[in-house]
């Protein structure tokens, strides 16, 4: 029995671990202002961008969103590739080695639903609490080059040769051997089709989040903390396929495994602290901090383990009645769901404002992702009444396939949310 126990214990060790997720966004009201929500004290999704917001006011407070979110990186290129054809020029070999070393398309559709109980006696003798459902689907598509066999060495009747690109913007030619073309060629790896794979993969995450906050008053400020605790249950689906010359242009189109899912459980902790000033006629700046994800949970399975590590954001607001001015910022980067050779990060930076007026509220921003190439992304929300509420975000660089220009980074919301 002792010998079971250490033999899955090894196994699991010699798997491969895949690190994931980035911050996210749920909800609409973030959304529309840069993707800014660690301070912003009026938000129903404190649960999920920072609990200690959650005794930022007396309000109780109910929210709702559905959301899509698509992003690609290299992948338009890929899939003009003409697999049968991939020697056709040395321009066309080298620019296949580079898309695919460093390539993502992701689909992500995130939506929850928030209810957070809140009044003057609560949050003055208990603290406020507040219970979530979060259900979030993570579709990946992204190749897996062996870095072994990438080398430009073409065959030439019955000698071999080494392409390196030279100063002059042309190649030149290195004589080599057939062991050298076999062990290390990206051609012959191609036409083997037993090296580089198409990868994709789909990761359902449910999360169950119970929030809790307490406010401590100081003298012209209050300091408020904050803990989630989550149950967590993860499905995943992966399918490889090897790069080759039977490869169609179809696969690079759906990026959702069609294998059977698995199921793997665990718990996450979230910890986050607002600071606010609190002057008589100046109580409307906010300063805020969270770690998610702090344990760092692990979702185990047969081919792979997937962890999602810590993910620390700062956030600063002006949080008056009728106007808010938000601003956000990851402190590291993010691992995104991704199997490239070239690991795919997030680090986000953005900030928006917020009319808030009697019917409705208008919301616009902006955000960067500065490890990643989707340009500078601009976000605009409206909110009627509380029932219905868009949000959009859309990326400034575009992506080309099939003669289509969309842009590399798109995410629609659509929810409501409303405070007493």
């Amino acid at each position: 029995m002792k010998k079971t126990i250490v033999f899955l214990s090894a196994l699991g060790v010699l798997l491969p671990s895949v690190d994931g997720l980035e911050f996210g966004g749920m909800g609409n009201v973030s959304a529309g202002m840069g993707g800014a929500g660690v301070a912003l004290s009026s938000s129903p999704y404190g649960v999920y961008y920072n609990p200690a917001l959650l005794s930022a006011d007396n309000k109780t407070k109910f929210g709702y969103t559905v959301g899509i979110q698509y992003r690609q990186k290299n992948i338009d290129k890929l899939a003009n590739v003409d697999f049968t054809n991939i020697t056709s020029s040395n321009e066309s070999l080298e620019s296949f080695k580079d898309i695919i070393t460093d390539n993502n398309l992701s689909m992500i559709s995130q939506n929850g639903i928030v209810f957070q109980l809140g009044s003057s006696v609560i949050r003055g003798e208990f603290g406020v609490i507040s219970l979530a459902y979060f259900g979030s689907v993570y579709a990946s598509l992204s190749v897996q080059a062996d870095p072994n066999r990438m080398d430009l060495i073409v065959k030439n009747g019955s000698d071999y040769e080494k392409l390196t690109s030279n100063t002059m913007g042309g190649y030149d030619f290195t004589p080599t051997s057939q062991a050298d073309y076999e062990a290390h060629s990206l051609v012959y790896a191609l036409e083997q089709g037993n090296a580089h794979k198409l990868i994709t993969s789909t990761f359902l995450l449910s999360e169950i989040p119970i929030g809790y906050a307490k406010t401590f008053y100081l003298k012209n400020s209050n300091l408020n903390f904050g803990i989630a605790l989550k149950l967590m249950n993860g499905l995943f689906s992966v399918q490889d396929i090897y790069l080759g010359s039977t490869l169609s242009q179809d696969h690079f189109k759906n990026p959702f495994s069609k294998s059977a899912y698995e199921s793997s459980t665990n718990f996450g902790v979230d910890l986050g602290m607002m600071y606010e000033i609190d002057f008589p006629k100046f109580r409307y700046l906010t300063f805020g901090v969270v770690a998610k994800n702090v344990n760092s949970p692990m979702f185990k399975y047969s081919s792979r383990n997937i962890t999602v590590k810590p993910q620390y954001r700062v956030g600063v607001a002006y949080n008056e009645r009728y106007f808010t001015l938000a601003l956000d910022a990851d402190i590291l980067p993010n691992e995104l769901l991704n199997f490239s050779y070239q690991k795919q990060q997030s680090q986000m930076i953005g900030g928006g404002i917020k009319f808030d007026l009697e019917f409705l509220d208008l919301r616009a921003g902006i955000m960067k992702d500065i490890r990643q190439d989707d340009g500078l992304i601009l976000t605009a929300g409206i909110n009627i009444l509380g029932i219905f509420d868009i949000a959009l975000q859309s990326g400034t660089r575009l992506g080309e396939a099939k003669g289509y220009k969309i842009p590399k980074y798109l995410d629609l919301k659509v929810g409501g949310s409303f405070s007493f």
